[in-house]
């Protein structure tokens, strides 16, 4: 859960993945990383935003049919493509960089005066983030780090693909015992899981019943057209659609034909590799029950890694947890992980939460057309190495044109 302002002292009268009162008082141009819940505060007020709305291609149809009062906002742009935005008298250049967290989520790199990446929610395996151009020997003054396992009790989650293996493999073996059985996903939260979706349904060629409303956001992804219904009763034997264990679309099924299955990551504290990634679950006896560990958020040595191949001389926190008052445990961990920072000429000290404040400005100009955003080319964004046999957490997915 992002605990993130929304604001950038480096770079006032910007806002990203905030849009309340504050958010649209002292900013005047908007960025989302993607289209979770925790990241779209604030898009519900009536009112269209002052600003336009920066975002990936397929985060910019979800908003136009979610949430219609900002569409003259919404502006899309392309993985690696980078703009130039008129802010005040100076020029500020925002690349977009993917994320691997869901589909649309990017990250976005900031350069002014000074350069701030901003991640959001991400997950990317160490040769996927080695093959992004725009991250080779960059240094940036500031990261906004998506800290949501930044806990040394995470250190380790196996790749997406291993997990979504194991998952289709518990399932294909249930529903292989008995025509009558069927599977429940019992997610975390109501969305987050889409790439999870996608994997399961190619591997076992059934779609996904998940609840209407539900099928109302999904259906702007075209990537998912094929891969989720509202149909519980005759479509499919793998449902999404409750987070109880029981089928209200299936209300004749006896328990004893589900097996309910629990992808997280929260529960998996301690896991090394090499550990088994699934266990069953007791409680009631006449339910199949197993957890899977399964992530699409940075495990601790995945953070530790980022930080280390981009040495960043300031980091600010996207999300402390509640248990960690101002995020004391993250910054001590943040200084052994990151020793440079502090001691590199010029560097910034500042390893801290951003919980920010609103911001003063004056003289930020706002122009429809012309100056406000000129793009310059589009640059090549990923180098022609393999990533050999590593999951590739980034996912390029079609866009419905609408």
């Amino acid at each position: 859960m992002s605990t993130f302002s929304g604001f950038f002292p480096e770079i006032p009268g910007i806002s990203a993945d905030r849009f309340l009162e504050v958010n649209r008082s002292e900013s005047r141009v908007f960025f989302l990383s993607h289209c979770h819940m925790d990241h779209m505060q604030g898009l519900q007020l009536p009112d269209p935003l002052p600003g336009p709305l920066y975002t990936s291609p397929i985060s910019a149809v979800f908003l136009r049919h979610r949430f219609p009062q900002v569409v003259e906002n919404v502006r899309p742009i392309e993985i690696g493509e980078t703009l130039s935005i008129q802010l005040n008298s100076t020029e500020l250049h925002v690349t977009a960089i993917p994320a691997g967290h869901c589909p649309g989520s990017i990250m976005f790199l900031f350069e002014n005066d000074h350069k701030s990446l901003y991640t959001g929610d991400f997950r990317l395996s160490p040769k996927d983030l080695r093959n992004i151009l725009p991250l080779r020997d960059l240094t940036p003054d500031i990261v906004y780090l998506d800290t949501t396992f930044f806990l040394r009790q995470y250190r380790y989650f196996p790749p997406q693909s291993e997990s979504l293996t194991k998952i289709a493999s518990l399932s294909q073996e249930w529903l292989a015992l008995n025509p009558q059985n069927a599977i429940t996903i019992k997610l975390p939260a109501l969305y987050g899981s889409e790439f999870l979706f996608m994997e399961l349904s190619r591997s076992l060629g059934q779609k996904i019943h998940v609840k209407r409303e539900e099928l109302q956001s999904y259906r702007f992804l075209a990537s998912l057209d094929d891969v989720v219904t509202a149909d519980g009763a005759s479509d499919t034997r793998i449902h999404a659609c409750d987070r109880h264990g029981k089928l209200a679309c299936r209300p004749e099924l006896d328990g004893k034909f589900i097996r309910v299955i629990r992808p997280s990551a929260l529960r998996w504290r301690g896991l090394k590799p090499g550990d088994a990634i699934w266990r069953r679950l007791g409680g009631d006896i006449n339910r199949e029950e197993f957890s899977v560990c399964y992530s699409n958020h940075a495990s601790y040595d995945e953070l530790e890694d980022f930080l280390r191949y981009l040495r960043p001389k300031a980091v600010r926190l996207n999300v402390v947890w509640k248990d960690d008052p101002g995020g004391a445990q993250m910054k001590g961990l943040l200084k052994e992980v990151c020793p440079w920072i502090g001691r590199e000429e010029g560097a910034d000290k500042s390893v801290g939460s951003s919980s920010g404040e609103a911001l003063k400005f004056d003289g930020i100009v706002y122009q429809r057309k012309g100056s406000m955003r000129r793009r310059r080319s589009q640059q090549k964004l990923f180098s022609d190495e393999e990533s050999g046999d590593e999951e590739a957490a980034i996912e390029h997915l079609p866009k419905r044109v609408r």
